[in-house]
């Protein structure tokens, strides 16, 4: 009996952990992502009402235009060829750029500094994450990333 309620104990501690969980990003409507990254950034740059509202309204435009360009994405069944691909990088890594000229153009000195110290530490950790300490290659298939002893979560 002991063991029985124990059990049911251990379960239901685990659900309510399980639900503490903040939502992950692909749960979240583009209206909450956005907030989140306002959120962030007032977090570590201490940002004024105005700020986060004008970096609230860039974010927004960009998810925006992000969106569109998925949705001509999926309308196409067949893969594009690396070119398109490497074309396709590069136009987002523009649209980034200009994204964070924009903020950086809101910001007073020290939060300006600030952000790009940010900036320099997102880029760092690569597409991996954290976990990964700052590799920027792709995990091989099914394996680790070079350099890295763990292995990649994006593959499980």
């Amino acid at each position: 009996m002991k063991k029985i309620v124990l059990a049911l104990a251990i379960a239901l501690m685990g659900t309510m952990v399980m639900n503490a969980q903040p939502p992950r990003r692909t749960d979240m409507s583009p209206e909450q992502m956005v907030e989140r990254r306002v959120e962030r950034l007032d977090k570590a740059l201490s940002l004024t009402p105005e700020q986060k509202t004008a970096i609230a309204k860039i974010y927004t435009e960009e998810m925006q235009t992000m969106g569109k360009d998925r949705m001509a994405k999926k309308e196409h069944a067949e893969k594009p060829d690396e070119a398109t691909m490497a074309a396709k990088r590069e136009q987002m890594k523009a649209q980034r750029d200009a994204t964070r000229a924009k903020i950086e153009s809101l910001l007073t000195p020290e939060q300006a500094t600030k952000y790009a110290e940010l900036q320099k530490r997102e880029g760092k950790r690569g597409h991996h994450g954290p976990w990964h300490g700052g590799q920027d290659k792709a995990p091989k298939k099914g394996g680790n990333c070079d350099g890295c002893d763990n292995a990649c979560k994006k593959d499980k």
